[in-house]
């Protein structure tokens, strides 16, 4: 008796062990990149076939450390999201309603610039601004060395395909998109790291993607379309488009960060407060250190199974030290 409950635990082992070895295999092989997901391989853009360029340094010395935001109203939700996240962020920050027509806020005091940085919760706005608002803020980007963050979110209304009021760059918009990725060779990554791809569907069917011929732009997110229906004819489904692009300035000499949607998506969020450090020239950035705050409380009165045990403590103290 005793013998043949030694030999079914055996055998129990056996198999228990094949199967785990079995799980782990197949997870390794799912792991593993295949080519089409290297968002390092920038051949796979479309508009992406020459050398990449490198942006000039970002010196903000000759400025404030403070953004201006242009939002669409003192309501608007992607306006509101934009503020949250300064707010949260400790960047000082003036707000202003984008003007259609009118004068823009003081840009500078005597011979100093206010803003670091311009941010605008519409492309539109800035593209379509009467020339003499438009060329003052040209000016006082160019001068004081400010950069851009705009971002641009489609609706019912918006063309499939039209190319960026004075700039020679295309939109394809109200698309649906999938598995995104990280350009690894974008300069802007600070908090944002691009180790894998984001798979599955991104939220919403209103993504804009941007796609160009000349050499001042730099993809810095990208994804795929999630099919070929309803998409204009230079999209296709198994090329990687960018949903977020670098203007390395090389065109009129002003550095923008352009986004195809609002800050809905996780990593837009990242790469945002990412942009707001690398156009500022630091001045507006966050710090890598992190720290973790434990309430003493819960340690000691809290509920039966929340208590903190000795080896709770133990497995922090090592954290710590990683």
């Amino acid at each position: 008796m005793v013998i043949l409950l030694a030999a079914f635990c055996m055998v129990s082992v056996i198999i228990s062990a094949y199967y785990l070895y079995s799980g782990y295999k197949q997870e390794l092989e799912l792991s593993k990149p295949t080519p089409e997901q290297d968002c390092g391989d920038l051949k796979l853009l479309p508009y992406r076939l020459f050398e990449m360029k490198t942006a000039k340094p970002i010196d903000t010395s000759r400025a404030d450390p403070m953004a201006l935001v242009f939002v669409e109203s003192q309501y608007s939700q992607l306006g509101q999201e934009i503020v949250a996240i300064l707010e949260s962020s400790h960047f000082q920050h003036h707000t202003e309603i984008a003007p259609g027509k009118g004068d823009i806020p003081a840009l500078t005091n005597k011979d100093r610039g206010r803003y670091a940085l311009i941010i605008y919760e519409n492309i539109l706005k800035y593209v379509n601004m009467d020339s003499w608002n438009r060329e003052l803020l040209d000016k006082y980007c160019m001068e004081y060395n400010v950069g851009i963050i705009a971002f641009h979110k489609a609706n019912e209304n918006s063309l499939l395909s039209s190319q960026l009021k004075g700039f020679p760059l295309n939109l394809h918009t109200n698309l649906a998109l999938k598995d995104c990725c990280i350009n690894p060779r974008s300069p802007l990554l600070h908090i944002t790291k691009a180790k894998e791809v984001e798979r599955g569907p991104l939220p919403g069917e209103d993504w804009t993607v941007f796609q160009s011929n000349h050499s001042t732009y730099e993809p810095v997110l990208l994804a795929k379309p999630r099919s070929t229906e309803n998409i204009p004819h230079p999209i296709t489904e198994e090329i990687l488009h960018a949903t977020v692009v670098q203007d390395l300035g090389l065109y009129d000499g002003i550095q923008r960060i352009l986004f195809g949607n609002n800050l809905n998506f996780w990593l837009h969020k990242l790469i945002f407060v990412d942009a707001i450090g690398f156009l500022s020239g630091k001045k507006l950035s966050l710090s890598l250190e992190r720290y973790i705050l434990v309430d003493i409380d819960d340690i000691f009165v809290g509920k039966e199974g929340t208590r903190m045990n000795v080896n709770d403590v133990k497995v922090r103290t090592i954290l710590q030290c990683i």
